[in-house]
Formats: structure tokens, C-alpha cells, sequence
């Protein structure tokens, strides 16, 4: 089946999108290692998003990776993934969740609902989940989620040039890890190392903080906190269209007080976590927080309040005037000279006329 998806623009790059389920059934194709549909129809090689879906009936260590399989459900379903890895789908399925259930004491339960992307659409897989409840048949309805990556937030991710050793070496130093059991199987030595692996992970990354998603991201910040802002404008914005409406103006008060207490409370218990954790470097940004803003660069001159007159007081100051009075004529100061009289100055203007 091809759809033809209607969605925002940034979405899908491709016009078309297909999808095919499958129910590939085992019990007249268990004698010759064989279903009785084939990889090259469930894989199929296109050129556009494809997702392929259903009881696929075939078990592999990729789905459940801790269930020991019989020699000859591996060689069934072996060509399958073998297709898929070809052509570069990818399974969606969460490992060791059982998409089958068992109505009897004697079946078993297992991984055989599974769902595989190509390449085109496995950029756009967001998550799986199985949220619904059974519906009485002993297959687990799954629903895979699908969003563009341009509108994705991105995951938050761990800092870890801040992580504080001091802590993470004292547990780690406490903390004994059991040896694997003798003779271990391979199933079981990846479950003794990843169980191992993850008691020392969760140690650090305890120690770690999150990074800041952007640089106007808050350190406080959290999901929940955002879900309450826009909850907050939500209301507010609805208080603004219809002001005489008590209940709205009621809820956008409500919805404002909701937001408010558990930022300030976040910011506080940030505020003690910072302080507590305090290092020789960072106190001097805890003690820049406290004292606020820095005092004014400029001096404060008496007498001068205003950029004028502070302009002035400073040039009074680093360039003063000559204290003398200033004189009338340019001759007082050579007292060895005569004094001009009025006939020699005329008789000198007439010899310089050019008339």
C-alpha cells in the first residue's frame, strides 16, 4: 500500500510513503525451513519510505537477544534479516519486549511482531511503545512513532568535561562487582557484563550534569517546567480574547501560579545545588551572583551630574588654562621696543597700498 502523506512543509522529503503488513504463516513451511512469504516481498528495494510490519514469525537474537532459538528457527529467519541488512532496513522493536502473549500454560511468549524501516524512514523513527492493552487475541498492539528530525528536540546528553571524580572515585572504589559464573555461556556473559557495565555507568553519569540544549536554556530547566509555560500561555492567550469571561481569567490565573511556584522552587533548590557543589573557580561566579551588578566604571566628580558637566570637570582638571589674564597686544611683552606712534603706522600702510 502507498499513501500520500499530508503534512507540513520540512516533513516528509518524498511525496509517497509505503507500507505493507504481513502475516507470514510457519505451519505448512516449518518441514523445509521456509516461509511462506518470501524476504524479497517484505524487503522490498524502492526508492522512496517504506515500512514493513507484521507477524513476521521470524525469530532472531536482534528482536530477543536472551531467548536460546532452535537450529531450525534461526535458518528460517536467518535470509530475512540477511535481506534487511542488504538493503538497510532497520528493526524498530525495543529488545526483549514480548509483542506475543500466551492464552495457555504450556505457550510461550515471544518477539515475532516486528517492524522494519528503510533507510528513507528510519531518520524519522522517534520511538516504540506498546501503550494499549491486549486486545484479547495473544498479539500486543505496537505503535511505532514516526516525526521529522528538523522539528525533533534533540535528547539531552551529559557534560562530561564537569564530571565530579571525587564522588564517582570513592563509590566506584566501595562498589564490588561479582565475577561472572564458570563456564558461562554467551548469553550469559553479555548479561553479566552489560548488568556490570551499568551499575559503573550510572555512578558517573550521576555525577555528570546535562548539557544546556541551547544557550538560552536555563540549567534548571526541565520538561515538565516546559509543558507548565506553555499551558500558561495557553490560558493566558484565552483570558485576552474574551476579557468579561470569569472561568478564563480564573483558569490563566491558576495556570500562571502553577508555573511560577515550581520555577522559583527549581531555581532555589539549583541555587543550593550550586552552592554546595562549589569549587575554587566557580565561587567567584557564585560570589558575582550574589553581589549583582558591578558598580559604575565612571568616576564621581563633585559638582558634576550630568555627561556635560563631568566632560568638563575633566578637562579643567588635565588641561588647565594659563592663570595670567590674556593680554591686549602682542608688543607688552618685549619692554625694550618703542611704542608705535599713529604716523608710522599710516606711513607704513601707504608704502605697502598697492595703490
Amino acid at each position: 500500500m502507498v499513501l500520500e502523506p499530508f503534512t507540513g512543509d520540512g516533513f516528509f522529503d518524498h511525496a509517497m510513503v509505503g507500507f505493507t503488513n504481513v502475516n507470514s504463516d510457519t505451519t505448512k513451511a516449518r518441514s523445509n525451513n521456509t516461509r511462506l512469504v518470501s524476504a524479497d516481498l517484505i524487503f522490498p528495494k524502492l526508492s522512496m519510505p517504506f515500512l514493513t510490519l507484521g507477524d513476521l514469525n521470524i525469530p532472531h537474537q536482534s528482536s530477543d537477544p536472551i531467548r536460546t532459538f532452535k537450529e531450525d528457527e534461526l535458518a528460517a529467519s536467518v535470509p530475512y534479516f540477511d535481506r534487511a541488512t542488504e538493503l538497510g532496513y532497520s528493526l524498530l522493536n525495543t529488545p526483549w519486549v514480548d509483542t506475543r502473549l500466551s492464552m495457555s500454560l504450556v505457550g510461550r511468549v515471544g518477539v515475532i511482531d516486528l517492524p522494519f524501516a528503510c533507510p528513507l524512514l528510519a531518520s524519522y523513527f522517534s520511538e516504540w511503545s506498546d501503550p494499549l492493552s491486549s486486545t484479547g487475541f495473544n498479539h500486543i498492539p505496537i505503535v511505532p512513532r514516526f516525526d521529522a528530525p528538523i522539528f525533533r528536540a534533540p535528547p539531552p546528553t551529559h557534560n562530561w568535561a564537569l564530571t565530579d571524580w571525587g564522588p564517582v572515585d570513592a563509590a566506584l572504589k566501595s562498589r564490588v562487582i561479582p565475577p561472572p559464573r564458570p563456564l558461562p555461556t554467551l548469553v550469559s556473559l553479555g548479561t553479566w557484563f552489560d548488568t556490570s557495565l551499568n551499575k559503573v555507568s550510572a555512578q558517573v553519569t550521576l555525577h555528570t550534569p546535562i548539557k544546556r540544549i541551547t544557550h538560552r536554556s536555563k540549567p534548571w530547566g526541565s520538561a515538565s517546567l516546559s509543558l507548565l509555560r506553555k499551558a500558561n500561555s495557553s490560558a493566558l492567550r484565552a483570558s485576552k480574547e474574551d476579557r468579561f469571561d470569569a472561568s478564563l481569567l480564573a483558569s490563566a490565573r491558576a495556570a500562571r501560579s502553577s508555573y511560577f511556584k515550581p520555577i522559583n522552587k527549581a531555581k532555589r533548590d539549583d541555587w543550593s545545588s550550586f552552592l554546595a557543589t562549589a569549587t575554587p573557580q566557580t565561587v567567584w561566579t557564585a560570589k558575582r551572583f550574589v553581589i549583582g551588578r558591578p558598580p559604575p566604571r565612571f568616576p564621581e566628580l563633585p559638582g558634576a551630574s550630568t555627561p556635560l558637566e563631568l566632560n568638563k570637570a575633566l578637562q579643567d582638571h588635565f588641561f588647565p588654562g594659563d592663570p595670567r589674564a590674556p593680554t591686549n597686544s602682542i608688543l607688552l611683552p618685549f619692554k625694550d621696543c618703542p611704542v608705535l606712534v599713529p604716523g608710522e603706522v599710516e606711513r607704513a600702510h601707504v608704502q605697502s597700498s598697492p595703490s
